[in-house]
């Protein structure tokens, strides 16, 4: 997966994938807000594919992300994810840890994550 940034003004800029686009700045949905989003999505998705497999329903799924900032290190210090639902708590607890398996932002927030810089000009 590729996501590509241009710089279009100030902070803003342009985030584009394979099939979308989205604009990012200081004054609408900022970085960190969107990692908190990827996770609920992403999480949100995986509580949905387990109880399939599970062969159960999720009636009425609602997350909240809580991500706590750490300043000094400039990151997320410890990402809460709340699960609500309709369905019975138990039922809930054993679909959640399931989903763990099944999403790809979450595993790669509760792991190390290589990340290299590779820097080059326009004309390489």
């Amino acid at each position: 997966m590729i996501v590509r940034a241009r710089h279009l003004e100030g902070v803003k800029f342009e985030l584009a994938s394979k099939k979308n686009r989205l604009i990012v700045d200081e004054q609408g949905v900022m970085p960190s807000e969107l990692l908190l989003w990827s996770v609920a999505a992403c999480f949100g998705q995986a509580i949905l594919y387990a109880a399939t497999r599970m062969l159960n329903s999720v009636e009425g799924l609602s997350l909240e992300i809580q991500g706590d900032y750490d300043p000094n290190a400039f990151r997320f210090s410890d990402v809460t994810i709340r699960v609500s639902s309709q369905s019975p708590v138990e039922h809930m607890k054993k679909i959640a840890q399931t989903a763990k398996e099944y999403c790809f932002v979450t595993n790669s927030l509760s792991t190390s994550v290589h990340i290299e810089i590779v820097t080059r000009a326009f004309s390489e």
